[in-house]
């Protein structure tokens, strides 16, 4: 028999994914925007991501409409107690929209560029808060969130909001390498090494207060066989992250810097999922209660694997048309 909330959880996992890969670049770009820099440079960073930035975020919006049908019980306790982080997520993601399209036709770009900054660091706050609010456990008594409306303010999600934004940096300083003139990339390879640093430490902390909230996470690591495969991620994440500051540290190879940060994301996400799994909320609510009925699953499945290819096409269109790399001599749009 096949098990619909299962696969859904997949396509869901899939989805924010996709998102974080793809729209990593964008943020981390967003935050190098706040950093001083000459004009030509800021105008530079916002035309390496000019023809891609909306399509990527086309996946938020996906995963969001697949956690409301796929998991609508989810769906309701994590918008309730994660509230101020989903909406500060929203309007870093409007504002950050708003500024790119004034700053390709306004005149003070300056000004523009620093909203771009400010609304990715606003997503970006947005998206650490609310993974450090569901990963420290929310409050749930009889299907309904019973907390607070600022629960998730602890010092385990300010860890994981340092590690999610700096872990951003590291994505928007390889992109830049591998999109941009070595010139004005030179300096960019030793503070991914110092982003990098502080990502590990941030999420090193978080993973050490876990204990005190008898996190599900932990347990995984003496249980077999989930034991292996986290042995197994935390080995190779430590062999691609050994590689990424070689290079870094030789200035060699910049087109693969981003390659190798993603590749990094991806079994971070792929180790946090066999360390979660089967709960959806932890470690209270598993996919299978909170899944919607199966006849709505179904439903769900023949409207949504058609439409995961065709944005999947979209993307790899566009990054293949806009692969090439870009100088300071390019002119203003996209």
């Amino acid at each position: 028999m096949i098990d619909l909330p299962t696969i859904w959880f997949g396509i869901l996992c899939l989805q924010i994914a996709l998102y974080i890969l793809l729209d990593g670049a964008d943020l981390g770009l967003g935050l190098l925007s706040l950093l001083p820099k000459k004009e030509s440079e800021e105008s530079l960073m916002m035309q390496t991501v000019g023809p891609i930035w909306d399509a990527n975020e086309t996946w938020l919006v996906i995963a969001a409409g697949t956690l409301f049908g796929a998991f609508p019980l989810a769906y309701s306790i994590i918008l309730n107690a994660l509230y101020i982080p989903v909406m500060l997520l929203l309007f870093g993601l409007i504002l950050r929209a708003a500024s790119f399209e004034f700053h390709t036709l306004a005149h003070n770009k300056k000004i523009w560029s620093l909203m771009f900054g400010v609304g990715s660091l606003m997503a970006i706050v947005g998206q650490g808060t609310a993974l450090g609010g569901l990963l420290g456990g929310i409050t749930i008594v009889d299907g309904q969130f019973a907390g607070g409306a600022f629960d998730w303010v602890t010092p385990l999600t300010l860890f994981i909001t340092v590690g999610v934004a700096f872990s951003y940096a590291v994505v928007g300083y390889a992109y830049l390498i591998k999109k941009t003139s070595h010139e004005m990339a030179g300096n960019s390879f030793a503070h991914v090494l110092v982003a990098a640093g502080v990502t590990f430490v941030a999420f090193l902390t978080a993973t050490l207060m876990l204990p005190q909230m008898q996190y599900v996470f932990l347990s995984r690591w003496s249980t077999a066989p989930a034991n292996y495969l986290l042995f197994a991620i935390a080995g190779a994440i430590g062999l691609v992250s050994l590689l990424l500051c070689y290079d870094l540290l030789r200035k060699r190879h910049r087109e693969h810097l981003h390659t190798l940060c993603m590749i990094i994301f991806v079994l971070a996400m792929a180790g946090m999922l066999v360390g979660v799994y089967p709960y959806l909320i932890p470690p209270m609510l598993t996919i299978q209660a909170a899944a919607a009925s199966e006849k709505t699953l179904q439903f769900m499945l023949y409207g949504i694997a058609p439409l995961l290819p065709i944005v999947l096409a979209y993307n790899f269109y566009l990054y293949r048309v806009f692969r090439r790399h870009m100088g300071p001599s390019e002119r203003e749009g996209y």
